[in-house]
């Protein structure tokens, strides 16, 4: 099951609400992917597994308008 951009930052809210080291990093590396995208310019409701399985990491997902013009 995918998850949007609002949904990966409400579970890096929750881990570190809910403070233990392995929650801390999860909520790192979701507040990390999730500014990555929202930066390229993707809406709150994108999902992010789908990216990531096409591109292999955030940094290489290209802007929406880039990845428009490849499809």
């Amino acid at each position: 099951m995918s998850v949007t951009i609002l949904e990966a930052l409400q579970n890096a809210d929750f881990n570190l609400q809910n403070f233990s080291e392995i929650g801390f990093l999860f909520a790192r590396e979701q507040l990390h992917n999730a500014v990555i995208l929202l930066e390229k310019g993707y809406g709150i409701y994108e999902e992010i597994e789908p990216l990531l399985e096409q591109y292999g990491t955030f940094e290489n997902v290209p802007e929406p308008s880039d990845q428009a013009k490849q499809g």
